[in-house]
């Protein structure tokens, strides 16, 4: 069973054992990354300490080495030996649990209602036995985990929160932040570095989160992975990543506000569900009844691929936080 270390935890970086290939990350690793192991050389006080986190150190080494597509062999092949292991302990964490993902905009702002709503809706369903996860990044994703982060705690720890975070509202721009050659941009470190800051100091002032699970990765490193997350399961393949999220999530995902990235991930779902490809339908909740019917219509396009009775028992559109709990929340009974 998964546990979280305690915050006084350090971590072990260990190395390949072939000399030349030293490597800032466990190729097998045995467990789950945590905000702990993840953001470890993090400090509140020293804006380039950004720059030294282990997961800096390997977002680094992954662009320095040729991304997913690494030219040296022995890299590629410690990818996939890490990718696979983190796809073993993804499925011992999750047995046997009620699993729910959230889907939108990685640039949504910390200060808008929209994100207010993601960390309500998910802090619900949390209390309700279910295991939130998300793409692990920015907006919506950071958002689905700050509210299931603060499900044990009361009400009002969410408005604090929010607060907050309001005060460094907008994911900057950081596709920059490492060259080809692993130079690094101490310009956007100390960006990244800033937006970071106060969602790292409320997580760690959170002596009992509640438990969720993110799927970041490497491909997308310039920009931070959430510290809300109890449980990151870190890739480098994004494919990889994308297909796994989204075939956990069995008892729902609900999909708020976004562009291409989660248009594709509603019709990636919806095409799991039209083939059942895991024998069973996975409910779908579209948050935002003019966004998805006429500024991005693909409710109309749901409604032709699914027949009618499938539509109306496993499709929800709604602009109602509550209506949208209650539904994912009755697939599970």
């Amino acid at each position: 069973m998964q546990t979280v270390p305690k915050k006084s935890e350090g971590f072990n970086r260990k190395r390949s054992v072939i000399p030349g290939y030293s490597l800032p990350y466990e190729p097998i690793p045995q467990q789950l990354y945590t905000p702990v192991t993840l953001f470890q050389g993090f400090k509140p006080d020293e804006p380039a300490s950004w720059g030294r986190t282990v997961d800096f150190a390997i977002y680094r080494h992954f662009v320095m080495e040729g991304r997913d597509a690494p030219t040296n062999p022995y890299f590629g092949m410690m990818q996939a030996l890490h990718d696979n292991a983190i796809m073993q302990c993804t499925k011992m964490l999750i047995a046997g649990r009620r699993i729910a993902a959230i889907m939108g905009d990685h640039t949504m702002r910390r200060d808008s209602d929209v994100y207010r709503d993601i960390a309500i809706l998910s802090r619900r369903l949390t209390r309700s036995g279910f295991l939130m996860c998300s793409g692990g990044g920015s907006g919506a994703m950071e958002a689905s985990h700050l509210g299931a982060s603060l499900a044990p705690g009361a009400d009002p720890d969410l408005e604090e929160a929010l607060a907050l975070l309001k005060t460094k509202p907008v994911v900057p721009a950081l596709r920059n932040i490492i060259n080809s050659r692993g130079l690094v941009n101490p310009v956007l470190v100390a960006q990244a570095y800033e937006w970071f800051k106060p969602a790292y100091e409320i997580s760690a002032a959170i002596s009992s989160p509640g438990q969720s699970l993110a799927f970041p990765t490497w491909h997308y490193g310039h920009e931070p992975a959430t510290p809300f997350a109890t449980h990151i399961a870190k890739y480098f393949q994004d494919s990889i990543r994308e297909d796994g999220l989204l075939a956990l999530a069995k008892h729902g995902i609900i999909f708020f506000e976004g562009k291409t990235g989660t248009i594709q991930e509603i019709f990636q779902d919806g095409n799991q569900n039209y083939y059942k490809m895991f024998d069973r339908f996975s409910p779908m909740v579209l948050f935002g009844v003019e966004y998805w019917t006429t500024k991005y219509p693909v409710v109309g396009v749901l409604k032709k691929l699914f027949t009618r009775p499938e539509f109306k028992k496993y499709v929800l559109v709604t602009d109602d936080v509550a209506a949208a709990a209650r539904f994912i929340e009755k697939f599970a009974m």
